[in-house]
């Protein structure tokens, strides 16, 4: 057995209307009726979420600022900004409700808002120095797993590429899954997202630092995914749909927490540090591809998938492996996810300069299950042009 080790929040709700809890979380944290920060951006702040949370946490005697500012996938320098206009402001905790990105940047502003000196640059160079403001999460889409994660994606802007800060300093205090908070989730946001939760769970299930523990939470989830995200996709306001891609997202974070993604989280940032692209459709794109690539070294666990989820042939094949891959593409195309960087006017001359920022994140390429080299990295990206 390899060797691993297992970082939880402290306290996980899940269930609709569980977002009522937040107030008795807040005193559990710190038993004074403090300053509160309610983070989130402009559109989740527009599905009234926010708003709801931050009216219910006001009546309960609390001092509570809405901040809805985030950008979407943030550079470096607009958490710095967020924290400098945040300081001073005498927050105690902070409410994160949103994607990734939001979640993310919370985590950061826990630390941000207690070590005034530090910066996103030197939390990068130096590490997390300890610990910052208690934080509930609250995700209202089914994707990164951040809130179950001890990583915060951060993009820099100089070096055109999205890294991850790593601490157990940043895990979430408490999480509220209720699938409420989704319902008004795009259907596009939800392919997407879905997708990423998929990523996540697939990843970890055959990177070189899986484990007994991933592997389970992985299979659960997967196999959630694969029965719910349709149904999710197809009617946003299924509640059941909702709270098993929840889960599956959850459970896509804490095999983060405990493995490790591989080579499509690899390739997928510099899509995101240098064009933006959102993250969920970037991993989208090249998961086909590179699981493509993997295939013949990752057969026998991708047998036991298919084994252990359930899922029914589509293709002639005799080898489960090869029908698991199919069945990836199929969904993708299924949910109208974008498949060619073309869309995003990424032409084949971008690809050097592509290839050379995946290769920079060695963090995750060194847990593919296959040595990736860079005819590899450029192969892949060609194929999705």
């Amino acid at each position: 057995m390899v060797n691993f080790s297992i970082l939880s929040p402290m306290q996980v709700y899940i269930g609709n209307g569980e977002i009522a809890r937040i107030p008795e979380i807040l005193l559990q944290a710190k038993p004074t009726k403090g300053k509160v920060l309610v983070l989130t951006d402009f559109g989740v702040s527009a599905t009234g979420v926010p708003k709801r949370i931050s009216e219910l946490v006001s009546s309960q005697g609390f001092s509570v600022d809405l901040i809805d500012t985030v950008p979407r996938e943030p550079y470096s320098g607009e958490v710095d900004l967020l924290a400098s206009e945040a300081r001073n402001k005498g927050f105690e905790y902070i409410i994160g409700i949103g994607g990734g990105s939001v979640l993310d940047t919370a985590k950061l502003l826990s630390i941000l808002l207690v070590k005034q000196s530090e910066t996103v640059e030197s939390l990068l160079e130096k590490g997390i120095p300890g610990g910052g403001l208690p934080t509930i999460m609250v995700p209202t889409t089914a994707g990164t797993g951040s809130e179950a994660t001890p990583i915060a994606i951060v993009a820099l802007k100089e070096k055109k590429l999205k890294v991850g800060i790593v601490s157990a300093f940043i895990v979430p205090k408490s999480v509220i899954l209720d699938p409420s908070c989704t319902v008004g989730l795009p259907q596009e946001w939800t392919a997407c997202t879905g997708v990423d939760a998929l990523c996540h769970l697939l990843e970890c299930y055959i990177s070189k630092r899986a484990n007994p523990y991933s592997d389970l939470l992985a299979l659960e989830g997967m196999r959630l995914i694969f029965s719910s995200l349709q149904r999710a996709f197809e009617n946003g306001a299924d509640l059941d749909a909702r709270a098993d891609m929840l889960l599956a997202a959850f459970y896509g974070g804490r095999c983060i927490a405990s493995s490790s993604t591989t080579a499509v989280h690899a390739l997928s940032y510099p899509l995101g540090g240098m064009y933006r692209i959102p993250h969920g459709v970037a991993n989208a794109m090249l998961l086909t591809p590179v699981m493509e690539f993997n295939r013949d070294a990752v057969v026998e666990k991708l047998k036991q998938a298919v084994s252990r989820i359930g899922m029914s042939p589509i293709l002639r094949e005799s080898d489960p492996s090869v029908d698991f891959v199919y069945s990836i593409r199929k969904l993708v195309e299924y949910l109208k996810i974008p498949t060619s960087l073309r869309d995003f006017g990424i032409s084949k001359k971008d690809i050097p300069s592509l290839t050379d920022r995946a290769l920079q994140v060695t963090r995750l390429l060194s847990n593919n299950p296959k040595p990736m080299s860079r005819e590899d990295v450029e192969a892949i990206y060609e194929r999705v042009l």
